[in-house]
């Protein structure tokens, strides 16, 4: 190899004469060596040996490495590739000039950018494989001297010597520098740039920095779907000094620009700057790592006139395809942050590259254009699966939220409001189930009135099979699943909570069966209607589905299919095999009911509605006059005093067959809903039976109950299994009626009868009791033939006694009491009744001895009042050793000793004997 390959001592020579010549020329070359030292290439050491390295493996041909290592005070930077090249060195030692040829695709290898190196030396030495050099500042000095020249400063990288010094083995070219300062802060600095170099750098894929080796591998990255870009995935290593670390970076490249970000989900960055590739001084707001080919200016810190900043935006689309629907509205970049005009130009070609292709991520999984998308804020995974098939506009739920509306709005997304989305829903046609599933997922985006309201729109499935818009005027309901033509319901699969929430409206069986619609549609019935059809089933479906709720009686006019094919209300149907058929007359007005009505509606339904079975009820809360259609209403609403608060009955009595009154009594008793009002004594149902109902010959009311004792002997009892349970139709002690007093005074009066004096004295009293309530006028009673008296036997002969010491004078055979304490206003009153005279009337009795004046303080007339139960009276008391009177009547007159008397308000009492010890 020569001494001099590269012909130094040629370049050396004809640099000094051009000094000498023109020494202006060599201070010239001073300074512009020292702006570039101090300010063009400030700090950018290892980026443009980097680069030189990058170009020098992309010449060779191979993944470059580059290894750093200090030495004493020196530093070498060794590289593979290419090796040193007459060009090169040409290009080293004439400032300004470049080897870097414009369509080469090189970085910058031997060009200016090498001038970095004086940045911390006087002495370069640059060994390769085909010769080495150096520069050196104290050589160049003594050669200028030498020269004749007399300067202060000099350039270092212009005059250039030869050097026998090899590169490190391994290496194809090695830079040794010459260090005017510790390599300390210098190292540090390098090991915080190789990561990001290794990356910008594509050729160069290894650096070593004092043993820390940072190498990145590159391998294929997603598939993009346009062949004009391409991606990869860069795994920059940093090992050394006992640790490790690994980023990845996701690359897309269109063009000659490459967009990074990290592929990991790493925090991006606040500011980058733009690198073309290494860094410049243009800072960048956008999220993602622009690298691009760009001219720049020969200090490589800011773009060159010529180049138009814009065409970077290339390939940004591309890297935010390949990311996750959040991720790519994070990197969406923000006028506002812009740092810089080149920045705001960048952003604002990115922003219409965003606006004008299709990139958004979509809830159906395809990309969407921003301008013909919408956004539902809140938007779940779940509802996005439901409205994905008919709404492919809408963007993907992982970004639908309300932090990232003004991102998407710039970028011309419109927000789909609950309101909007109700009415775009109209007019879908889906299975029940669908629209509940759709309340299921549209529920978490309802939570305040104003969702309500916005939803008042919503398209609701009926159970009829229609669609409502909205919730206004629908109902749901826990029991009732079929549909009813009257009342509006949301359809069983449909029903969700929200739609409560909305205002749908829960409806119990009570209130449906009670709609006024449904009333209406029954007065309305027309047969000839096909719109009537089913109307009968519906309602009994209604009924099945609650079998408490209550039925109004009005129900009981629906038209029902007989078994001659004639229609006629239900509650003159009977039903097929009713047992209330076997008691009626022969000629009753029912009808029965088709079978297959049966068959469709169901017995017990019918029933409900008003159909017989067993007899039937007439039911009304507030009745206001006796129109209900019952056999003797008026007469039964003439015995009450005010109109009753509820009106229950039984309907059709007067239907009954006389011969069959046993088996419908049976009926009537052993029915849950009636047995109460046969013990209703003032209702209807029992007035009537004990008036009209017959058993055996007689009416119900002139039998007791067999447990009615009280009557033993004047009543006789009811011989029926149930005869307990018809007790408010049985005769009582009390009478209702002059009727119930004849019969209770005629009993008495019957010789056949054995009554107890006991038993006629009640029956007395309770007759007396009614007349003088008002119950009974007495001249509404018969005057019975004969009379019981307290000796129990009966008489045509006697006498009521109304003052109880007559009861001392008058037999028993003829005295006859109104009550078990004899008060002259009850007498009177018995007397009337029975036609019979008062005992003070009949019978005249007078004190025979005056006896003798005492006061009620006596003792004996103490003890008179304590063996009577009174208080001591007030007035005259005379006391007689023994007290007779004389009794006078019209046919008799006879003397009675008495134990007291009372004639003229004077008290007479006789004296006891008294006894002796």
């Amino acid at each position: 190899m020569s001494a001099d390959p590269f012909g130094t001592a040629a370049l050396r020579s004809s640099t000094l004469d051009g000094w000498v010549a023109s020494p202006t020329r060599l201070a010239e070359d001073a300074a512009a060596e020292a702006d570039l030292v101090t300010v063009g290439y400030r700090d950018r050491l290892l980026t443009e040996l980097a680069a030189n390295a990058a170009d020098a493996a992309a010449a060779a041909g191979i993944a470059g490495e580059l290894s750093i290592w200090v030495d004493g005070d020196e530093l070498h930077v060794a590289n593979t590739g290419e090796p040193l090249t007459v060009e090169g060195v040409r290009s080293l030692a004439a400032l300004r000039v470049s080897a870097k040829t414009p369509t080469g695709g090189q970085i910058g290898r031997f060009g200016v950018g090498f001038t970095a190196t004086a940045t911390v030396a006087d002495r370069v030495e640059v060994r390769s494989r085909t010769g080495s050099i150096v520069f050196d500042r104290a050589q160049t000095v003594e050669a200028v001297r030498e020269a004749g020249l007399s300067v202060d400063t000099v350039p270092v990288l212009r005059l250039v010597w030869p050097s026998k010094v090899e590169p490190a083995e391994g290496f194809d070219t090695e830079v040794v520098l010459s260090l005017r300062e510790p390599s300390g802060p210098l190292i540090e600095a390098m090991l915080a740039q190789a990561p990001d170099l290794v990356v910008e750098l594509a050729a160069l894929q290894r650096i070593t920095v004092g043993g820390v080796e940072i190498e990145a591998e590159r391998s294929a990255g997603p598939e993009v779907d346009d062949d004009e870009a391409s991606s990869a995935i860069v795994t920059v290593s940093v090992s050394g000094a006992g640790s490790s670390s690994t980023q990845r970076w996701l690359e897309v490249t269109r063009g000659g620009t490459r967009w990074l970000v990290d592929a990991d989900g790493g925090r991006t960055p606040d500011h980058d700057v733009l690198r073309a590739p290494t860094p410049t001084d243009i800072e960048l707001s956008l999220p993602c790592r622009c690298i691009t080919d760009l001219a720049l200016t020969p200090d490589r810190r800011h773009l060159h006139p010529r180049a138009e900043i814009r065409d970077a935006a290339a390939g940004y689309v591309d890297l935010l395809l390949l990311l996750d629907p959040v991720r790519r509205l994070q990197l969406v970049p923000e006028l506002h942050l812009a740092r810089n005009r080149d920045d705001v130009r960048l952003i604002e070609a990115v922003r219409e590259q965003l606006r004008d292709t299709a990139w958004l991520p979509g809830a159906g999984g395809e990309a969407l254009l921003p301008s013909r998308s919408v956004v539902l804020i809140g938007l779940t995974d779940r509802l996005a699966e439901i409205l994905a098939e008919h709404f492919t506009d809408l963007v993907h739920p992982d970004i639908s939220l309300a932090q990232h509306l003004p991102t998407m709005g710039r970028l011309g997304v419109e927000e789909l409001g609950l309101a909007a989305l109700a009415e775009r829903l109209g007019g879908l046609q889906h299975e029940p189930s669908w629209w509940h599933d759709l309340y299921e997922a549209l529920a978490p985006l309802v939570s305040t009135g104003r969702e309500v309201e916005e939803l008042g729109a919503l398209p609701i499935p009926r159970s009829d099979g229609r669609m409502s818009v909205g919730v206004r005027g629908l109902f749901v309901s826990d029991r009732i699943a079929t549909p009813m033509r009257w009342i509006p319901t949301v359809h069983p699969d449909a029903r969700h909570s929200l739609l409560e929430r909305l205002g749908v409206q829960e409806l119990s069986v009570t209130d449906a069966l009670a709609d006024p619609a449904l009333r209406v549609l029954i007065e309305d019935f027309d047969p000839e209607s096909a719109g009537d059809d089913g109307l009968a089933a519906e309602i009994c479906a209604v009924l099945r589905a609650d079998p408490d709720a209550a039925v109004p009686t009005w129900l009981a006019t629906l038209p029902l299919l007989d078994t001659d094919g004639e229609l006629r209300p239900a509650d003159e149907l009977l039903l097929p095999d009713s047992p209330l058929l076997s008691v009626l007359v022969d000629d009753h007005p029912f009808g029965v009911v088709d079978d297959e009505v049966v068959s469709e509606c169901g017995a017990g339904e019918l029933r409900r509605l008003g159909v017989g079975w067993g007899f039937l009820t007439v039911d009304d809360e507030l009745p206001v006059a006796p129109d209900h259609d019952l056999p003797d209403e008026e007469d039964w609403w003439d015995t009450l005093p005010d109109a009753p608060e509820r009106l229950a009955a039984v309907r059709d009595l007067d239907l009954i067959d006389d011969r069959s009154w046993s088996e419908a009594l049976t009926m009537m008793a052993t029915d849950e809903d009636i047995a109460p009002l046969l013990a209703d004594r003032d209702g209807y149902t029992s007035w009537w039976l004990r008036r009209h109902a017959e058993v055996d010959g007689l009416l119900l009311g002139e039998y007791r109950a067999p447990s009615d004792e009280i009557l033993a002997g004047i009543i006789d009892p009811l011989d029926h299994p149930h005869a307990d349970a018809l007790v408010g139709a049985l005769a009582r002690l009390e009478p209702d009626t002059a009727v119930d007093a004849d019969l209770l005074l005629t009993r008495l009066g019957d010789p056949e009868r054995d009554i107890s004096a006991g038993a006629a004295v009640m029956v007395h009293a309770a007759v007396v009791a009614a007349c003088r309530r008002g119950v009974i006028d007495p001249a509404d009673v018969e005057v019975p033939e004969r009379v019981r008296t307290i000796a129990g036997i009966v008489t045509e002969r006697a006498v009521v006694v109304d003052q109880p010491w007559f009861l001392q004078a008058v037999p028993d055979l003829e005295a006859v009491l109104a009550g078990p304490t004899i008060t002259p206003a009850d007498a009177e009153v018995l007397a009337t009744l029975l036609d019979l005279p008062l005992g003070s009337e009949e019978y005249t009795a007078t004190v025979r001895d005056p006896g003798d004046t005492a006061t009620w303080a006596h003792p004996e007339a103490v003890r008179f009042g304590a063996e009577r139960g009174v208080e001591v009276p007030r007035g005259q008391v005379r006391l007689h050793d023994e007290l007779w009177i004389s009794l006078r009547s019209a046919d008799s007159r006879r003397d009675i000793r008495v134990r007291w008397w009372v004639e003229d308000g004077v008290t007479h009492l006789e004296l006891r004997a008294t006894s002796t010890s």
